[in-house]
């Protein structure tokens, strides 16, 4: 049984839901990075998928735009957690009410390449977030996604959106050249720095030296 994200107790729920992503992301990953700049209409956005918090990525990047988003997802994840629904998420199979809500002028996001895979090349895609931009007649919006374990203790995931294409471009070309441009970067990037043309748009979890460095100074003035 599907629940209803009208029904008060579900608005109450998907807060509750929405804020522990929220604290996920915070509590696990050292910052969230962007690079380019998202439109404000509705889009099918695109993104490589290579890890567990891929999902809280795309959720997190419809928030900070102000955009209700819905992720595309295979059925047996989203009935094995059904609430995951109330935080946008929709099986995969159900592309007419994905339509409405493009129409509606919200988001949908949809891993193209169908599967988690290693960390490497864009994997072949399939076909169906070029269908729905097309039926739609919305922008698909490609974005690159690392999450990586660089010069700190916890993870950075770092996105960078690309330029919003028509149905008819090339989504296999533009998003993975864009993951290719972004691992090179990052491999060209002192570990404990910012990549250029990020900016941090979550401050999440700081290193250990990092929260005790702050003491220590203190203590070397007294």
């Amino acid at each position: 049984m599907r629940l209803s994200p009208e029904r008060p107790a579900a608005r109450l729920l998907r807060f509750f839901v929405e804020g522990l992503l929220l604290l996920s992301l915070k509590g696990s990953l050292r910052g969230v990075y962007l690079r380019g700049e998202v439109p404000p209409g509705p889009l099918v956005l695109a993104m490589n998928h290579h890890g567990f918090y891929d999902g809280h990525l795309v959720w997190f990047l419809g928030k900070l735009r102000g955009k209700p988003v819905s992720l595309l997802v295979a059925e047996e994840n989203l009935k094995a957690f059904p609430v995951l629904a109330l935080a946008g998420a929709l099986e995969a199979p159900r592309v007419r009410e994905a339509l409405r809500r493009l129409g509606r002028g919200e988001w949908v996001a949809v891993f193209p390449e169908g599967e988690m895979r290693y960390p490497g090349p864009l994997g072949p895609l399939r076909p169906g977030a070029r269908w729905l931009a097309e039926r739609a007649r919305v922008p698909l919006l490609p974005v690159a996604c690392r999450v990586v374990l660089r010069g700190f203790e916890h993870p950075e995931a770092f996105l960078w959106a690309g330029r919003p294409l028509s149905p008819g471009e090339d989504l296999g070309e533009a998003l993975g050249g864009l993951l290719a441009r972004l691992d090179a970067l990052l491999a060209q990037t002192h570990p404990r720095e910012v990549p250029e043309g990020f900016r941090e748009v979550l401050k999440g979890r700081r290193s250990l030296e990092e929260r005790v460095r702050p003491l220590v100074e203190a203590l070397r003035r007294v």
